[in-house]
């Protein structure tokens, strides 16, 4: 069991610390901010014209973004639950469960926000005419268990599921107002040349999302390596060594930044001036500098501000979608 200065009866204030990390609300505030600027900064001008009437509505829009954060929260949770020993030498100031959350009221928080997010799913898929959209909540549910589970274990494929939940995300919220359109063949048939444009900026956003996520989930194994090779974890940097793992993280940062720098050529053509400059500046430079922080990084300290730094470029990257909407 852990250690602590105050004994093993953590303050309001540490359980209150401990809870914000245990679902994680950093990460909670960033999908809200995500999912809302999709549709605002690309939807509403591009997609709808600014006529919110053919829109889903923004009740149902709320559920749809509270359905994804309780799924989410349930997918911290499992990891939490089953991540228990390998948190102790990891991060043993930072342990949640079985300190402030015993793992018997972990499990119970897990089943009860998957239950509450596969309902609110499933009425969400009532509303837009679509039993395949609820369908994926309880399959989200599923997927983070056997992640935490069982895949966590196998090299390489916790990275990619991570990078991909990342990307889903993204995807997901165009999904559900593709399907609500179709509830409009008039409007749907006037728009069908947009929607083109819309998933190659969806998908554009989703694939930036997946590398950002992927090369930042492969510098925190390398950051928890100790804890990894201590319990048998066959993570990247716990197979090939540090220094293989700090090249493909170099070259991952390189090829995102080369597809951005590719995006961007193209922004600069239809005259996007000012979203040209804020990905040079906030994102291109940080991410330069991200990949002289990992060459440099010796110590672990290094590599948790390699991680933090790449969290920053992900969170910068999708304030672009602030940038899009102010320009229209």
């Amino acid at each position: 069991m852990m250690t602590h200065s105050r004994g093993s009866n953590p303050t309001v204030w540490e359980k209150t610390k401990g809870i914000a990390r245990f679902i994680r609300l950093p990460n909670l505030i960033i999908v809200v901010l995500i999912e809302f600027l999709l549709r605002y900064g690309v939807l509403n001008p591009i997609l709808f014209n600014w006529q919110t009437a053919y829109m889903t509505s923004l009740t149902d829009f709320i559920i749809f973004v509270l359905a994804t954060l309780l799924l989410a929260v349930g997918g911290y949770v499992i990891n939490d639950y089953f991540d228990q020993k390998i948190d102790r030498v990891n991060r043993p100031d930072t342990i949640v469960v079985s300190r402030i959350v015993s793992p018997r009221m972990a499990m119970k928080i897990h089943i009860l926000v998957n239950t509450i997010a596969v309902i609110l799913g499933f009425y969400l898929a009532y509303r837009i005419h679509s039993l395949w959209f609820g369908l994926l909540f309880p399959c989200g549910a599923l997927f983070f268990w056997f992640y935490s589970a069982r895949w966590k274990q196998q090299l390489i494929w916790k990275n990619l599921i991570v990078a991909f939940i990342s990307a889903s995300l993204i995807l997901l919220v165009l999904l559900f107002e593709f399907f609500h359109l179709r509830l409009y063949p008039d409007y749907f048939s006037t728009v069908i040349g947009t929607l083109d444009t819309i998933f190659w900026i969806f998908l554009s956003y989703a694939v930036f999302a997946f590398l950002v996520s992927l090369f930042r989930e492969i510098v925190k194994d390398i950051e928890d390596l100790k804890g990894d090779e201590e319990f048998g974890t066959r993570s990247l940097p716990a197979v090939i060594g540090i220094g293989w793992s700090k090249l493909i993280v170099v070259l991952l940062i390189l090829i995102t930044m080369g597809l951005l720098a590719y995006a961007q050529v193209s922004i600069h053509r239809f005259g996007f001036e000012i979203l040209f400059w804020y990905f040079t500046l906030a994102v291109q430079l940080p991410s330069l500098y991200l990949v002289i922080a990992v060459i440099m990084a010796k110590k672990r300290e290094n590599f948790r501000f390699a991680s933090g730094l790449a969290k920053l470029i992900m969170f910068t990257g999708i304030l672009s979608l602030l940038v899009i909407y102010l320009s229209y």
